[in-house]
Order: C-alpha cells, then sequence, then structure tokens
C-alpha cells in the first residue's frame, strides 16, 4: 500500500493500476459521490480514498476521516496536506458500539482492527460512536459512510443506529468474513441488521464491478435508500 501519495501523480495511477482493490473502491466511491456531500470515512488508514472523495465532493462537501493507528493518522495527516486539501477533518479515533478505550492490534504489512493479529502491535486506542461523535462536533447532516474497519463495522453501525433510522445515509461497506467468524459474526448479520431500516443491498467484488457475487463471498456491501422511480 502506497504510504504517502499526491492524488493525481503518476505514482497514484499506478497504486491504482496495480491494485484492483483500491482501484474498484475509489472507482466506485467517486461514481456515488457528489459535489456537497458530508462524509464519514471510518477506517481511514494512509486516505487512499478519502483523498479521491474529498477531491469529488469539492470545497461545499466535507469528510470526517478516522484513523485510530498513530503511524496511519501520522501519514492520513500528511496525505491530506500534501493534496491541499481543506474540507477535511482527521480524527485518531476508532469508531464501535461503545465510547472509552480499546483494545486494538496493528498488522503486519499494513492494516488494524480488534481482532487479535499473529506478529501484530497491541495498542490501546480512544474509541467513540458515530452518534456520539456526531453530537459533540454539532454535525447535523451525513450522506456518506464509507467503511473498512477489519470486522468492527457492525459494531460501528450499531452505534450509529439514531443516523440510519432518521437520515439513512448511503453506505459503502467493506466486508471482512474472516475477521467477522472470530467476532462471532457473519456477513448475514451485517445485511440483516441494514435491511431493518429500509435499505437497498447491493453486493460487490470492488476487484470486478461487474461481476455477480453472494453474502459469503462479497468484498463489499452497498447499502443505499431506494430511489423513487422517474
Amino acid at each position: 500500500m502506497i504510504d504517502c501519495f499526491i492524488y493525481d501523480s503518476d505514482e497514484f495511477t499506478d497504486e491504482l493500476r496495480n491494485s484492483a482493490h483500491h482501484a474498484g473502491e475509489v472507482s466506485f466511491l467517486q461514481s456515488i459521490a457528489r459535489p456537497g456531500m458530508h462524509v464519514m470515512e471510518i477506517g481511514a488508514n494512509t486516505g487512499v480514498t478519502a483523498v479521491p472523495v474529498a477531491k469529488t465532493i469539492g470545497e461545499t462537501g466535507h469528510v470526517c476521516a478516522f484513523e485510530p493507528v498513530p503511524e496511519y493518522y501520522a501519514q492520513l495527516v500528511e496525505n491530506l496536506s500534501r493534496n491541499s486539501l481543506n474540507n477535511v477533518s482527521a480524527y485518531r479515533l476508532a469508531l464501535s458500539n461503545q465510547t472509552g478505550r480499546i483494545r486494538f492490534f496493528k498488522r503486519e504489512g499494513g492494516g488494524s482492527g480488534i481482532t487479535p493479529a499473529k506478529g501484530g502491535e497491541a495498542l490501546w486506542v480512544e474509541a467513540t460512536t458515530v452518534t456520539e461523535f456526531l453530537i459533540v462536533q454539532g454535525i447535523y447532516r451525513v450522506d456518506l459512510i464509507n467503511l473498512d474497519c477489519e470486522g468492527s463495522e457492525l459494531l460501528v453501525l450499531q452505534g450509529a443506529k439514531p443516523v440510519l433510522e432518521k437520515q439513512l445515509p448511503d453506505i459503502f461497506c467493506e466486508i471482512h468474513h474472516g475477521y467477522l467468524k472470530e467476532l462471532g459474526q457473519s456477513a448475514d448479520d451485517l445485511i440483516d441488521y441494514l435491511t431493518q431500516f429500509g435499505y437497498g443491498i447491493r453486493l460487490m467484488q470492488v476487484e470486478n464491478l461487474d461481476a455477480e457475487t453472494s453474502r459469503d463471498t462479497c468484498s463489499h456491501v452497498y447499502a443505499a435508500k431506494p430511489r423513487p422511480y422517474a
């Protein structure tokens, strides 16, 4: 994974060319992002998706980007600066279904999450919920939530329940089947949780956005409020 980058540089273009996963994520997010949107990037890492989304929504929009691991957070802040982005606020926080300090694991080769990682570095990080964060910050609108929390996605969405009930923001969520299983959860649990709010669900493989997939094999879930017929 690329550490520091400029969005329209050859290096970033090469990163997307060499990573079908990142290319698919960026492509799809840019296809659903609109100027003026208010976005939450949860598990932002170094900003590989946060930066393109911020470029897409423009100065009238805003991104709140969350990354609890100090090393990744520093790289995220550096990338926001390198790309001269004034429409992104970065927070060294984890999001979950509870507030307070939680145990986190930084994984070898990049990534982090709450499931134990062999050979990874254990650390304590500060956590809050989507609902609590928005209340404290005085933010009253969310249009899009992008989640890549390596197994914590359902916990994050549980902590966002009042927001989902009232606003039904679009949700683009990576599914880490192995990490969910370690937590006693599954893609079924996450999808069933979202459908209770009235979301329509699209199962995706970002490496090939046109490919058919299933709940057991999908890489991502896109949850959107039903659109009225034209």
